[in-house]
């Protein structure tokens, strides 16, 4: 099967990524990554329509290649079966128990067995287990942080989905104090002014309110860290997601809370940005039931 190409493909709220990934190389081919918009609340054919267009748009430098394709989808599904489970109308609620590798196999004229879907977080660690900083650790843990919080575990040579983003914390569970939401209801409590997303925090910076919430958040996180370490024993945990541009704010003192509690487990940052989302999609292909992936 010297002609098989692997497609990575990451689904966000807003935007769809993909492209060819190299196994041997363990990057994405470059000039075959695509992005397009996508409206989370369009239609059920608008929304596949427009994750089709980008994935011909990345297979039309292999017109004639066999695909095997990955995705990460963050949102609630049962991903063997590829039946999408979340009705929120703000998040491809339209897709609401639509079997989604059967759709994309229609328009790909490909069989649905050659799609597999699973969660977002967990595509994205592989793909830095797989590239990027966490290659090379025989049990590693991973966080995303952003709009959700995303947790997956590394171990026995498999990265799953570790769902702790419900985990009980503070009273709460640990996403309400460790997202993008704590962030702008917390400087909105405390200045009085309405953000709708961390860029506009920190638009006010100098400001000791903006300080206040990330340092809040950076304990949060600390504390998170702390129980995750505890309780997994990783040889290091790897710490990514779409807030990676506003580290200086943060990670640092999330890293020395963990330290004055007497942890020394490396504490590392992500280094592939959004290319660890495709390249995880794909590499879920990486595995001795398909050795014919390692060609491109």
């Amino acid at each position: 099967m010297d002609n098989l190409v692997i497609v990575g493909a990451a689904i966000e709220d807003k935007y769809i990524s993909a492209g060819v990934v190299d196994f041997v190389e363990r990057k994405v081919v470059s000039n075959t990554l695509r992005r397009k918009r996508v409206d989370p609340q369009g239609s059920v054919e608008d929304i596949i329509n427009k994750w089709v267009e980008c994935l011909k748009e990345v297979l039309s430098f292999h017109p004639l290649a066999e695909l095997r394709l990955g995705i990460g989808i963050p949102n609630l599904m049962d991903y063997d079966s590829g039946i999408y489970l979340d009705n929120d109308p703000k998040r491809y609620g339209s897709l609401y128990k639509q079997n989604i590798k059967q759709l994309l196999a229609n328009h790909l004229s490909i069989s649905p067995d050659n799609i597999q879907i699973r969660n977002e977080a967990a595509n994205f660690f592989l793909g830095e287990v797989f590239a990027g900083t966490a290659r090379g650790y025989k049990r590693s843990f991973g966080l995303t942080l952003g709009l959700g919080l995303g947790t997956a575990r590394y171990v026995n040579g498999a990265v799953e989905d570790a769902n702790l983003w419900k985990m009980p914390f503070k009273g709460s569970i640990a996403e309400d104090y460790l997202s993008v939401r704590f962030l702008t209801d917390r400087f909105a409590k405390l200045s009085g002014i309405e953000v709708s997303d961390v860029p506009e925090i920190k638009s006010f910076h100098p400001n000791p309110f903006v300080e206040q919430v990330f340092k809040e958040f950076a304990e949060n996180l600390g504390d998170f860290i702390i129980h995750i370490v505890r309780q997994e024993e990783p040889e290091m945990v790897l710490i990514g997601g779409q807030m990676e541009s506003s580290y200086r704010f943060f990670y640092d003192i999330a890293v020395n809370r963990v330290r004055a509690a007497g942890i020394q487990t490396p504490i590392m940052k992500a280094i592939l940005g959004e290319r660890a989302y495709v390249i995880g999609a794909a590499a879920n292909w990486d595995n001795s039931e398909h050795p014919e992936v390692k060609r491109v």
